[in-house]
Parts: C-alpha cells; sequence; structure tokens
C-alpha cells in the first residue's frame, strides 16, 4: 500500500505541542469556556504554564490527569478496575471497547493506563464531535486522531482506508496503542454491539491475510460499565424514535450538552475490565473459507468478551426483573425491594423529561439496564 499521509487526522506529536499551545491559549472562544472554571488570574497563570509545555506527555500527565481525577472524584462513587495486569507495558494494542459515554469511555481507560505505569492510548474521536477549533486542537493534543463521519461514497472509503493504516500504522509501526469504540456513537439500548463496518474498515489496510493481520493489532476488548447510565433521556429519546419509525436529528447543542452531562452526572460505581488478547481465537478464524462470515464471528467473539467480563450493578439486577415480571434475581438476593423502589422512582423521573408513550419510554428505560444481564445469559 502506498504510503499515506495523516497529517489532517492524526494526533499532534511533541515537536508540535508548544506551538499548538500557545495558539489555543489565545483562543477567544476556549479562554470563554475557561472563564466558566477559573478566576481570571488562575487563567493568566495557565497561560504561562502551559507556554513551557514542550510535550504530549507533560500535558496529558500535568493537566489532563488532574481534570480527569477531579472529574471521577466527583462523578463515581466507586472504581474497579480488573485486567490490567495481564498488559505488557512494552507491547501496544487495540482497545475495542463498548461505548457509553462520548468523552468519559475513552478518559477513563487513558487515566487507568497512565496511573498505572503505561502509555496512554491514541483515542478515535468522530469529526461530528469537533465543534469548535479549539476543541479539535485540545482533543488532538491529547492523542485524539479524527474519525470522519460526514463523507460518502468513494470519499468515505478513501478516509477509510487512510484510517485504518493510521491505526495500524500507530500500533504495529509506533508502539502506540489505540482506542477505538466497538461502534459508530454510544450505545444506546444496552446491547453492546460490535458493528461489523468497523471490522471492515480495520482489515482495509491489511495484506489479505485476515489471521495474520488482525493478529498484529493485538486486540484486547474492553467491558465498562455505569451504575447509572449517563445522557439516558436521550438514549431512551433516540431509541424511542428509532422504534416509532420517527426521525431523530441531533442539534449542535445537543452534542455540547450531552458532553457535558456526561462529563459531570452521578455515575455511582463504574468498573473497567481489561480482556484477554483475542489472538488465540482469531487464528481459529482460518478454517472459515468466507471472509464476511469471519468477519461475523470476530464481532461476535469481541461481544462475548464484553458480555461476560461486564460488571453488572443492582440496576441491572432490578430492570431484569421488572421487564420479565419475576422476582428471580431478587429472590437471589442481588437487591433489595427498597432498591426496586428507587430505580422505579428514577424511571418516572427521567422519562417525565422525554415526550411518548408511557409504557414504551418505560420499556426502553429498564431495557437499558436489563440488556447487559440478558447478553451475559445468552452467552453460549
Amino acid at each position: 500500500m502506498e504510503k499515506l499521509n495523516f497529517d489532517n487526522i492524526r494526533s499532534y506529536r511533541d515537536d508540535e505541542v508548544n506551538d499548538k499551545l500557545r495558539k489555543l491559549v489565545k483562543d477567544k472562544e476556549f479562554i470563554y469556556i475557561l472563564k466558566k472554571i477559573f478566576t481570571d488570574e488562575r487563567i493568566a497563570n495557565l497561560s504561562e504554564e502551559l507556554n513551557e509545555v514542550n510535550s504530549v506527555y507533560d500535558f496529558q500527565s500535568k493537566y489532563i490527569s488532574y481534570y480527569v481525577k477531579s472529574l471521577l472524584d466527583l462523578s463515581i462513587s466507586e472504581l474497579s478496575i480488573s485486567g490490567i495486569d495481564k498488559l505488557k507495558k512494552d507491547k501496544s494494542y487495540l482497545f475495542i471497547s463498548n461505548h457509553r459515554d462520548i468523552i468519559i469511555d475513552s478518559a477513563l481507560i487513558n487515566e487507568i493506563l497512565l496511573s498505572n505505569g503505561f502509555s496512554t492510548s491514541e483515542n478515535a474521536i468522530g469529526n461530528n464531535l469537533l465543534i469548535y477549533k479549539w476543541i479539535e486542537t485540545l482533543v488532538r493534543l491529547n492523542k485524539s486522531f479524527v474519525v470522519r463521519r460526514d463523507l460518502v461514497g468513494r470519499e468515505m472509503l478513501q478516509a477509510s482506508i487512510k484510517l485504518s493504516a493510521y491505526i495500524r500504522d500507530t500500533i504495529t509501526n509506533r508502539n502506540t496503542s489505540v482506542w477505538i469504540a466497538q461502534r459508530e456513537g454510544r450505545t444506546k439500548d444496552g446491547n453492546d454491539t460490535t458493528d461489523e463496518a468497523l471490522l471492515k474498515m480495520l482489515n482495509l489496510s491489511g495484506t489479505n491475510n485476515f489471521e495474520k493481520d488482525f493478529s498484529e493489532l493485538n486486540i484486547i476488548p474492553i467491558s465498562i460499565s455505569y451504575e447509572t447510565e449517563p445522557t439516558i433521556e436521550s438514549k431512551i429519546a433516540s431509541t424511542y424514535a428509532n422504534i416509532k419509525g420517527l426521525n431523530y436529528e441531533k442539534t449542535v447543542d445537543d452534542d455540547l450538552s450531552d458532553m457535558g452531562r456526561g462529563l459531570y452526572s452521578a455515575k455511582g460505581k463504574v468498573a473497567v475490565v481489561f480482556g484477554d488478547e483475542i489472538n488465540n481465537n482469531i487464528k481459529k478464524l482460518d478454517k472459515v473459507a468466507n471472509r464476511n462470515e469471519k468477519i461475523k464471528l470476530l464481532s461476535k467473539i469481541i461481544d462475548n468478551c464484553i458480555y461476560s467480563n461486564f460488571k453488572l450493578t443492582k440496576n441491572n439486577y432490578i430492570a431484569f426483573d421488572i421487564l420479565t415480571n419475576s422476582k428471580k434475581c431478587l429472590k437471589e438476593n442481588k437487591y433489595q425491594k427498597a432498591d426496586e423502589t428507587k430505580l422505579r422512582f428514577q424511571c418516572q423521573k427521567t422519562i417525565t423529561t422525554i415526550e411518548g408513550e408511557e409504557k414504551l419510554l418505560e420499556k426502553i428505560f429498564y431495557g437499558i439496564y436489563a440488556n447487559p444481564l440478558i447478553n451475559k445469559i445468552q452467552i453460549p
């Protein structure tokens, strides 16, 4: 494959950091946002401090990490991490996770990596979220690369080829891990399924040896679970529109609102589980002749890993009992009756803000919490 120019999608490198930061702290829209958070004196000091930052690591460790930790302390009551001990610090991986929040999912994974002595991963972000120039600058300084969502036809194919090549080059040549969500857009109904189109995109940069091409990416599925589902209101509205065949269009303000609420809303107990590397499973696919069938089976391998490692909370068990009109989980002491009352109240409080048929809105609400348990039960 011919060498591609990644400049319009790649993250910024160390030798670009200082220049980009100098421009960022002069951006009026960025300063406007900072004024909502910091005093004028702190902003002035911050501008001087950032002028002395000369590497991505310095920027992430001194500033991004501090901000993420503050957010986590404010919004998460308990964080559990498992599986990270299986990672090797001199090896790069493709982390494929379920996607429940626009920003927190990848921020959480990188904070875990950084605090455990690993290099942070590069993260995929859709260009639809780069609403302002300062947002694009900030995320690319924070090791994000851009995924074009606004193209069709041949332009989309060319962009997909470039994206695939960039991900493979980052992992195999630059020895840097990459995070990408298992699907475009967040899980809206609680079903964490891997989009086969994502795997087909990753395969565009290969050598036509399916098993070798996917094995060299060192794929590790990651399961992220939130006790309280982030931005559940917009997820219910989107799912409702899909069921009813209605047109559901998000505005720029909707995306900004969801990003903000996802960052600051209470999430309760949160669990992040790094699964096993799936190379051994990939090797077994050499017995399958049809490439599309291999893609389908690979997506199922990733799904089942995410399902099996998903850490369930009381809300998942309660929602399952409500949806199935049973007391199965209650009898198994997975929760108390008072917990059910609390979730029912939360459901009513949530759906009153959304237009639609009450019974269907309730079903969607409980489905978002119940489906991870249902999927876990159904693993072969």
